[in-house]
């Protein structure tokens, strides 16, 4: 006869046995995850130092942007300051024309003038041959 002592030695073995394979199966499948989590914590640490990379890129050309920028500021003030410049120098030079154009005007003016007391000189000389051709006639 098999004592209970026995059959529950027995009992407790195939409990433990299937206890254990269990465990076993429960670690290799935590063991399989962790491996899987390990994989994709991996993978995201490349993926960040990937995207650290290209943020110094970027960084990099952003400075190098400013500096262009900075530069053609630089360029632009120095043409605005030349266009100052220039714009003076029309104003004067428009000032100048505006003046000689006056003067001209003052010239046409007297020129007119000039023309007119010619021809009554002219007139006058024509009159005053024709009495001098009239006296010794």
């Amino acid at each position: 006869m098999v004592d209970a002592q026995q059959i529950a030695e027995k009992v407790r073995d195939l409990i433990l046995g299937s206890i254990k394979e269990e465990l076993r199966e429960f670690k290799a499948e935590v063991r399989g995850q962790l491996d899987g989590f390990s994989k994709a914590i991996e993978g995201m640490r490349m993926a960040m130092d990937s995207m650290n990379k290209r943020m110094d890129s970027i960084e990099k050309r952003l400075d190098s942007i400013e500096r262009r920028l900075d530069n053609l500021e630089r360029r632009i003030d120095e043409t605005n300051q030349r266009i100052g410049h220039l714009t003076d120098v029309i104003l004067s030079l428009s000032t100048r024309v505006d003046r000689l154009a006056e003067r001209v005007d003052e010239n046409t003016i007297e020129l007119r003038e000039l023309k007119a007391k010619e021809k009554v000189i002219e007139d006058i000389l024509r009159r005053l041959q024709k009495l001098e051709d009239h006296v010794f006639a």
